[in-house]
């Protein structure tokens, strides 16, 4: 199985979030998502065919609104 399934079966967090999943998660859109990657107002990795997102990106984000 993919490793995020493995981790989501014993109970470890995610780690990184597809734009989608961080657009859902952030109550905006997929764009508005690639808007803050393009301004470096939010950042990811991309290693991989998909940008992820880091999960304590997004709650840096989070934090910063407050």
């Amino acid at each position: 199985p993919p490793l995020v399934a493995q981790a989501a079966s014993i109970g470890l967090p995610r780690l990184a979030f597809k734009i989608e999943e961080a657009a859902h998660m952030l109550g905006v859109s997929q764009m508005s998502v690639r808007r803050m990657l393009g301004a470096g107002e939010i950042k990811a990795v991309r290693r991989f065919r998909s940008p992820l997102i880091p999960a304590v990106e997004l709650e840096r984000f989070v934090g910063k609104a407050r």
